[in-house]
Parts: structure tokens; sequence; C-alpha cells
């Protein structure tokens, strides 16, 4: 009975995290809705100074983990077992693979894998000095998309994972993200900064959940509208909405190991049918050829493209268009989707955790992007098609279906196009919508799962304000916040590696700890 009354008190809602989070949340956003022009451009004057004061920072952080989640994989840390050197995977490489890729990508590269690239190569960074729409430009576009798209996410994402189930399974703390940095604060200090740490991580994802979910909405109701040629209006984001919110709700209730596993599944099936259509009915040898060009580029020139900046070249927007941007909403999902791969670490050695987390995703997101943003590439260059014209036209939204119109059986190819996207982002935003419930709570373990009714009020609220940002023409201004958030989580990021050492080193001189504890238990 006492286990059963600390369990149910370990799964109650913790006031002091929920609250604060959720109102800075609801007032951010109605400001962002109401006072559009104002707070557009305060949070842009913010973004700017962030930009240009901290950008250097965010990038050379980004390699440095790179660097350092690669270090941990190979050093003596990385034989550590999670969970004790008796613990079973609970997922097979399929499984755990599926769920890596779809709750971790989610919108993301299906948005971006053929609008990406164009900007690349129709404007590339001055400091290249390439010539814009070339042959060069072309593979320059496919690389650094992918260098986007690939390793330095995941390392983020994987590095933070790492030192939330460290701490979850090996040393039994709660599973959340103030956990995976006990290591650097005393303990007398951590009633404060969990709560603390949880609060800014609900604000943060749910920006970048409805900012995300926003541009999912607009993208299926374009889709839609070029399959049954009308124009697409606050209706038709509201019947996606409609769709998609009970989707990932029902995932999320019914947990990681039914709900989750099923449509990670069935998701990523749908990734590689629909790659391999696009691969043999598209320009197929043009595509191999660049896939292999840009990823010999991206190889050769990862560090000098990791970290192009606008030093002696002020007039150049390229770098804060794309790269530090990136990097901020990188760190934003760190710890976030960080503590959602936690949850499959159990017995996974650290390095198989590192490796399997980065690397299968990036061969496959290389792929991708090769094949769907080659497939653009190839009409801009060839003439078929003015992409560049279309993206000003009709918007990044509706890039995809443009392409797609040029494909036999165009308009059954925009429907399974648009059924992946529904899946696709439910199954994401179903990693994220368990993972704001678990940090809602007094501290769930690695082992259970959250309140079920914390799902689906998550579930909901995130859905929502994604509707609402939408018909309101909010979600530029409100995205703006972004840089803001990133900086916090970008810190919180950091200090998870620092105490990931520490912890590791802790169990490596006592690597029977957790079995002790258990029996004492």
């Amino acid at each position: 009975m006492p286990e059963v009354k600390t369990l149910d008190d370990r799964r109650k809602l913790n006031h002091y995290t929920f609250w604060p989070g959720f109102i800075l949340l609801i007032a951010g956003i109605t400001l962002g809705l109401t006072y559009q022009e104002g707070l557009a451009g305060i949070l842009n004057t913010a973004k700017e100074w962030i930009h240009f004061n901290f950008g250097w920072l965010e990038v050379s952080l980004g390699i440095i983990i790179v660097m350092f989640t690669i270090g941990i994989a190979f050093s003596p840390i990385g034989d550590i077992r999670l969970g004790g050197k008796d613990a079973k995977p609970e997922f097979t490489f399929w499984q755990w693979f599926a769920l890596s890729l779809c709750g971790c990508i989610g919108i993301g590269i299906l948005f971006w894998a053929m609008g990406e690239p164009i900007f690349h190569m129709m404007q590339p960074p001055l400091s290249l000095h390439i010539t814009p729409g070339s042959k060069d430009a072309g593979v320059f576009a496919i690389a650094q998309t992918t260098l986007h798209w690939t390793i330095a996410q995941y390392c983020f994402y994987t590095i933070c994972g790492v030192a939330i189930a460290l701490v979850g399974f090996n040393r039994q703390y709660p599973l959340s993200v103030a956990a995976g940095m006990y290591a650097i604060f005393p303990e007398k200090w951590r009633p404060v900064v969990a709560p603390t740490v949880h609060a800014i991580c609900l604000f943060s994802l749910c920006c970048a959940i409805a900012t995300s979910m926003g541009a999912g909405l607009m993208q299926i109701g374009s889709g839609t509208g070029h399959i049954f040629d009308y124009t697409p209006g606050q209706w038709t984001w509201a019947a996606a909405a409609a769709i998609i919110i009970p989707i990932y709700v029902l995932s999320s209730y019914s947990g990681l190991k039914k709900g989750m596993r099923i449509l990670s599944s069935g998701t990523t099936q749908a990734f590689f049918f629909f790659m391999a259509l696009i691969l043999f009915m598209g320009p197929t040898l043009f595509i191999l050829g660049i896939g292999v060009e840009s990823f010999g580029y991206f190889a050769n020139n990862f560090f000098r493209n990791s970290t192009l900046l606008n030093t002696m070249q002020i007039n150049d927007k390229w770098p804060m268009q794309w790269l530090v941007p990136y990097m901020e909403i990188f760190f934003i999902f760190a710890p976030l989707l960080g503590h959602f791969l936690a949850r499959m670490g159990k017995g996974r050695t650290i390095r198989q955790f590192i490796l399997v987390n980065t690397i299968p995703p990036t061969i496959f997101c290389h792929f991708w992007i090769a094949t769907f943003g080659g497939t653009a590439v190839f009409f801009q260059w060839s003439g078929l098609v003015d992409v560049w014209s279309g993206i000003h036209e009709f918007g990044m939204e509706s890039m995809v279906y443009i392409l797609l119109s040029q494909f036999p059986f165009s308009k059954i190819l925009m429907g399974i196009f648009v059924v992946t996207i529904v899946f696709s982002f439910a199954t994401m935003t179903d990693s994220l919508v368990a993972t704001l419930a678990i940090i809602s709570t007094k501290g769930v373990r690695a082992s259970e799962e959250p309140p079920k009714k914390l799902k689906i009020i998550w579930g909901i609220v995130t859905g929502l304000i994604a509707y609402v940002l939408c018909i309101c023409g909010g979600i530029e201004p409100v995205r703006g916040l972004i840089s803001l958030a990133g900086f916090p989580m970008m810190l919180f990021t950091f200090a998870m590696c620092i105490s990931l050492v520490k912890e590791g080193i802790y169990l490596l001189d006592k690597p029977d700890w957790l079995d002790n504890k258990t029996k004492s238990n």
C-alpha cells in the first residue's frame, strides 16, 4: 500500500510546474494574436539582438555537442548499460528506429525536403561564392539541407536522452529534464530547480509544437485544395485539426508500447513507400547522382558548413535565416525529444543508444532529402518547373504539390502525401504530448506512464493553439518566441552534457550501484 500511495503521489499534477508554464504560454499566444504588429516588432528586435550577439555561441556549442556525443559513445561511459547490467531491451531494432525517426522528425522533413534546397540553390551564402542556380549551388543545396536535418539535431536529442535515461534507469530518479541536470546542483536546490526548468520547458515546447503544427495544417489544407480544386481556409484547417488531434491523443493515451509503436511503424513504412515511388517515377539517375555528390560534399565540408556565419559580410542574411535559427530550434527540442528517446533506452548500452539514434536516421534522411530535394533541384535546373517562382507565389506549403502535379497519377500521389503528413505529424506530436504530460507531474519514473488525463489536456491544448494561430495569422509573430525560448534550452542542453559526465564517472566507479540499491529496497 505505501508503494501504491507513492506512485499515486508521483503521478499528481505539479502545480509549480504546470501553471507558470501554462499561463506564460497563454499570455504569449494571446499577445501574439491581439498585439501582432507591436509584439512582432519587439520579438524581431530581440531575435536580431540574440542572433547578432550569441549566434556564434549557438553555432559553436552545436559543433561541440556533436563532437561530445561521438566522444561519449566511444569512451568508457559508452559501456554502461541503461537499467543495469541485467536489463533487457523493450523494443526491437525496427520499433526503436521507427520511434526515433518519426518521434523526432515529424512534419519538418516533409515540409522542408523540397522547399529548403531550392532556397539554398537560388540564394546560397555569399561567403561561399557559389553562382545561384548552378550545379555547385544544387549540390550545396542538398548537402546543406542534409546537414540541417540529420547528424547535428540527432546528436542534440540523443545526448540529452542519454543524460535523462542514465539517471532515470540507473539512478532511479524521476524521468525528467531536470533530473538530467541533478549532478551539477546541490540536492537542496532540486525542489526549486526542477519546477523552474520544467515550466520553461512547457512554455518552449508548446510554442514549438504550435508553430510546427500550424505549418502542418496549412500544408494539409494546400494538399486537399490541389486535389479537389478549391481554396483552403479556416474550415479546412479546422477539419485537419479535428482529424489529427484525436489520432495523436488516442495514440498517446494508449502509451508508448502500444499506440505510439504502431503509429510510428506504419508511418515509417509509408515514408519508405513514398520515397521509393518518387525515386523510380522521377528523375532516377539525377537523384542518385546528386545524392552521391552531395553526400561527399556534406562529409568533406561538415565543419566548414556547420559554422557559416556572416563575419565581415554583414549584408549576408543567409546565416541568420537558416543556420542560427536551426540551432535554436534544435536546442528547444533537444531536452524534450531527448526525454522521449530516453524512454526507449532500457537494456541498451550508451554506445548502442547513441549510434542507433544518430546513424540510421541520418542515412534515411539523406536519402529522403536527395530524393525529394533532388527532384525539386532537377525541375528548377532543367526548366521543367520554375520552383523558385512557385514558392514565392504559392508559399512553401504548396511546393510539394506543385511538383507532384508533374507526375503521372498526380492526384493519387497528393492524396498519399496528405495522409503521410497526417500520420507523420500525429506521431511526433504523440511523443511530445507524452513528454509534456510527464514533466507536468511530480516525478513519474522511467517505467511508468503519466496520467492519461494530462495527455488529453496537452493534446487538445496544443492542437487548438495551432489552429487559432492559423486562422489569426499569428504564426510569424509567435515564431519570434523561438529565439527567446531557445536560449535557456541551449543552457539546459549544455548543463545535461556536464551532468552526464559526472553521473557516468560515478557509475563507472560503482558499477553495482543499481543492483545493491534494488536489493536494499
